[in-house]
């Protein structure tokens, strides 16, 4: 009789309900009960089979090199096997078997020209996670922001739910701990913020009252930047003075102000720097219905950190559309409103940027009170420009279909163009 796994043996929540929702009541070859529902081996391989099409592929040729020079071509991958204990996330001592309904599994027709895709000889990858439909949605919103619905944007409010849901569940590792990207700086924690000062009476005022003149300026002055829009007053900071110093960005010559800054309680912030390395608590599942999706939602939500911190082209600033609605978003409409966020600085290597939402419902002028943050009695300096590094590195130029040319940025491929 042909072996048979039953529902209480399967280590994979959603593999498990499927084997309870359609099973019979066969003997499990692995705990040999009878009075659970089960299923073949055979119907297992049909189940399998789409699942490890859709997410391996044949490895490729790839080139070796050995002593002396010496030079050869070889498959890369892993055998079905290996897919097969990736899938399942366990071993069973049948797993020959498993293989071999899979291979049975394969619908193909060699009267037609058809091939065999498994091969128990041949190696197999993972499929590369593709995210060019992410992509393709960001730009279009930002397409939308620009030229039709600024306010209330569905597609925006659309593409944010999606992208933001379930984030507290993810963690960056790090060594032998899991941080959470949603995560909570505790009251007393220092942030930094500059202004340049270019006259002796703007010195005498911010010395005189440090927090309201480096602070954010006034509704009424205050310009679009990147998390705000023109008229949304947001405080941008930096975790340490170097980077605030570099973010200001600074003549040679030119003197800039600088304070530090605690917080008077804590915040709740969305950490972008960790969300390039963040895995979610819960494992994913090949056999879940959304597991491509969630998959590719977890790809693009480890590229956003460089969409929000890239640096915009002057003349583009409506480029900017994006990630104030994004804070906005996030500050306002998400199911746990963000008391801030933090991002990585372009400005200066591993240093740290923050911005910090007003706290909502309160109608103030105050920057300490709006912001929940106070002045380091004693910490206003003075500083001079005496010295500006630049650093460079080279970028892929290609030309599309049309004869124009597209500048890899590393951020994604262009918004016309039909990416998979």
């Amino acid at each position: 009789m042909e072996r048979a796994l039953c529902y209480g043996c399967v280590d994979d929540s959603y593999l498990s309900k499927i084997i309870r929702d359609e099973g019979e009541m066969f003997e499990c070859a692995v705990c040999e009960e009878s009075e659970r529902e089960a299923i073949t081996v055979q119907r297992l391989g049909q189940i399998m089979e789409p699942i490890l099409r859709e997410h391996f592929e044949l490895g490729p040729q790839v080139i070796k090199f050995g002593e002396d020079d010496k030079d050869w071509w070889e498959q890369d991958g892993g055998l079905i096997s290996e897919a097969v204990q990736e899938v399942l996330g366990q071993y069973f001592d049948f797993e020959d078997e498993i293989v071999n309904a899979i291979v049975d599994a394969d619908d193909y027709w060699p009267p037609d020209g058809d091939e065999a895709y498994w091969d128990k000889a041949s190696l197999y990858v993972p499929r590369r996670v593709q995210t060019g439909h992410y992509f393709a949605e960001w730009h279009n919103t930002l397409a939308e922001l620009k030229h039709g619905r600024r306010f209330f944007s569905p597609s925006a409010r659309a593409l944010f739910e999606k992208l933001f849901d379930g984030i507290d569940d993810l963690r960056a590792r790090r060594g032998r701990k899991r941080l959470p990207v949603a995560r909570v700086l505790p009251k007393g924690t220092s942030i930094y913020r500059a202004r340049v000062c270019n006259s002796r009476a703007a010195l005498k005022s911010m010395f005189a009252n440090p927090i309201n003149e480096l602070g954010p300026p006034p509704a009424e002055a205050t310009r679009p930047g990147r998390m705000n829009a023109e008229g949304v007053v947001v405080l941008y900071a930096a975790r340490d003075a170097k980077t605030c110093l570099a973010e200001m960005r600074p003549a040679l010559g030119s003197e800039v102000a600088i304070i530090e800054m605690k917080t008077t309680q804590a915040l709740r912030v969305l950490d972008f720097a960790r969300l390039d390395e963040a895995r979610s608590g819960k494992a994913l599942s090949y056999f879940q219905p959304d597991f491509t999706d969630q998959v590719e939602r977890r790809a693009f939500l480890r590229r956003l950190h460089s969409l929000i911190s890239h640096p915009i082209v002057p003349g583009r600033e409506a480029d900017y559309l994006i990630t104030q609605t994004m804070a906005e978003y996030l500050a306002h409409v998400h199911d746990k409103p963000f008391d801030g966020i933090l991002f990585s600085s372009v400005q200066r290597a591993g240093g740290v940027n923050i911005v910090l939402f007003p706290e909502k419902g309160l109608l103030t002028n105050e920057p300490a009170d709006a912001f929940r943050v106070k002045y380091v009695d004693n910490t206003f300096r003075l500083v001079s420009t005496t010295a500006i590094r630049y650093s460079h590195h080279n970028l892929e130029v290609t030309i599309d279909g049309d004869g124009e040319p597209w500048v890899d940025d590393g951020l994604g491929p262009p918004p016309d163009d039909d990416w998979e």
